[in-house]
């Protein structure tokens, strides 16, 4: 292979059409000459697109790196979006509709540039995921593909939360973006208040206090801040955008994680793009054992997933190269087969799978009742046969808005305060407002492999109020560790049961042989989650609460039930 060096032309202006001026970083690959040589007679190259509100000169992503694109012969173009570091123009947070033409303008002001051939892809992840499906909707004609890492929608997310807020991850990214703001406005001549700027600090150091205010309108409602908080819980403003997924005709290689924010907002993203489009290798998913990070290592909670659970031996960023270069190389380097398109990691075995679709299509749903305990005081069991012989029966906790269930593990975003990731949750269970469920122990291991749900006959003496409940592996020891979570806002015409479904989302996972399967229910997940004030109403415009008794129902007529996707033991 012959030597190569790369040149790094830093904040080079890219002007948008409205005359606003967004700087980035160009990384040109450049055969190797004598030592000084410039070595700019390379030939024209297609080029990687990296757009980030988080500072173009850190970029360093365990999913892909300008470095690696430079090294497979692809330029790479790593920009500020408008109004954030060195890129001019005014930030506003969730303006999302500035995204997608400043995202046209730069692909094609790249493919003009005599070192690009006129083909351009995007890749990034998490914001920088979002805005590749805002430009792709806007039809850039060079952009070839995309690689969105961790992203949702606001459809697919509102399906995830069943009406419920990340708060802590909310806020805790504003207050993120805010520390730029702040910066900026000084060097403006602009300084913000010294109470503003105080917030801001108190947020990012202790955010629950800053999270127990009511109503929640009053939470980041400072003077002067772009983008007011109270406009997100007002309806005013997304806080994830939503596509046209119908104008985009590129094809998408996306990212997720079973432990990240967005992993449901990820798999629907591609279900929704091979539906439209189901020509083989278009469309491709990776799924792994990771949290919601720039940084994919093995180590994910308390689990480690052994030397191939990281995005480097999984060789993340080569998959990456490997779809750029059959959606923009005349000659692509390997040809992916139909059982391909899915790759996802089965923690337990540690083990990277394909599958044609998600879920797999040999994955088959397992049911397990709800049940009341045998004895007095003992837990609830999950049993696969009905549950109805003792009649119907019930369960009861007492949920206080004001004494939480407190967040730990799971899918959450970690710039708060919060631990992502499979943590033991039996300090939790041990907790008077929180129900239990759980199996005997498993005679043969259960390959949990594809979407779970919950389905729940449910009652409260509040008019409205919330759900969390949550999938977790009891081992031999005891430890109880998070797999997979879901939530929902449930309004009551009445006192009477209602049918209620809570989705717990996607996961690949075993059950060993001697574990038990344990479900855990309550109303609140804080600071993750908003807490639910137990009144009717817009939750974040509540300014009271009031506790509420909770009851599922389990057995008889209106039983409650736990459905799992299941692979088959032959298919493991």
């Amino acid at each position: 292979m012959a030597a190569t060096r790369t040149l790094i032309e830093h904040d080079v202006p890219i002007p948008m059409r409205d005359g606003t001026v967004l700087r980035a970083d160009i990384w040109l690959p450049s055969p190797a000459g004598p030592y000084g040589d410039p070595g700019r007679d390379a030939p024209p190259c297609p080029a990687v697109l990296f757009r980030t509100p988080y500072d173009k000169s850190a970029m360093n992503l365990a999913t892909l790196t300008p470095a690696q694109c430079v090294a497979r012969g692809y330029a790479a173009v790593v920009q500020d979006t408008r109004g954030r570091h060195r890129s001019d123009g005014d930030w506003a947070p969730l303006a999302w509709d500035r995204e997608g033409p400043d995202g046209y303008d730069t692909i094609e002001w790249i493919a003009a540039q005599q070192w690009c051939d006129g083909g351009v892809a995007m890749a990034g992840t998490s914001f920088q995921a979002i805005v590749q499906w805002l430009a792709a909707m806007d039809k850039p004609p060079h952009l070839k593909a995309i690689a969105p890492a961790m992203s949702t929608a606001a459809r697919f997310d509102a399906e995830q939360l069943g009406g419920c807020l990340r708060l802590d991850h909310l806020t805790s990214w504003l207050g993120l973006m805010a520390l730029d703001w702040v910066e900026r406005q000084a060097a403006a001549g602009k300084p913000v208040s010294e109470g503003t700027t105080a917030e801001i600090e108190r947020l990012m150091t202790d955010p629950e206090s800053c999270l127990r205010l009511r109503p929640l309108t009053d939470v980041m409602d400072f003077d002067g801040l772009p983008g007011w908080f109270r406009d997100v819980l007002g309806g005013r403003a997304a806080a994830v955008a939503d596509y046209r997924l119908s104008a985009i005709d590129v094809p998408t290689f996306s990212v997720g994680g079973w432990y990240d924010v967005f992993s449901y907002g990820t798999i629907e993203l591609h279900r929704a793009m091979r539906a439209r489009d189901p020509r083989p290798g278009h469309h491709e998913l990776v799924m792994g054992p990771w949290v919601h990070s720039g940084q994919l290592p093995q180590i994910q909670g308390e689990v480690n997933t052994g030397l191939y659970g990281s995005a480097q031996a999984a060789g993340l960023a080569d998959l990456h190269l490997d779809f750029f270069d059959r959606h923009l190389r005349p000659e692509p380097t390997r040809s992916l087969r139909p059982d391909e398109e899915v790759r996802y990691f089965f923690i337990g075995p540690d083990t990277w799978h394909t599958a044609a679709t998600w879920p797999p299509p040999q994955a088959r749903i397992r049911t397990w009742q709800l049940a009341g305990g045998t004895a007095p005081g003992e837990g609830g069991r999950l049993v696969r046969e009905p549950a109805a012989p003792r009649g119907q029966g019930c369960d009861t906790f007492i949920y206080d808005p004001e004494d939480p269930v407190p967040t730990h593990g799971g899918r959450v975003l970690q710039l708060g305060r919060l631990v992502a990731g499979p943590l033991d949750q039996s300090h939790l269970e041990d907790r008077p407002d929180v129900l239990c469920y759980t199996s005997e122990s498993l005679t043969e291991p259960v390959a949990a492999v594809g979407r779970h749900r919950l389905r729940l006959s449910f009652s409260s003496d509040a008019p409205a109020t919330a759900l969390v409940a949550k999938l977790t592996d009891v081992g031999p020891d005891g430890r109880s560790l998070i797999v997979a979570e879901g939530s929902m806002h449930v309004d009551l015409p009445n006192t009477d049961p209602v049918a209620v479904e809570v989705l717990l989302g996607d996961t690949a996972w075993r059950f060993a042989a001697g574990h038990r399967i344990r479900v855990h229910i309550t109303s609140s997940n804080f600071p993750h989650l908003d807490r639910h004030p137990n009144v009717a109403g817009r939750v974040a415009e509540a300014t009271h609460c009031r506790t509420a008794q909770q009851t599922v129902w389990h057995g008889g007529p209106r039983g409650s039930a736990l459905d799992l996707q299941v692979l088959p033991p032959e298919e493991e």
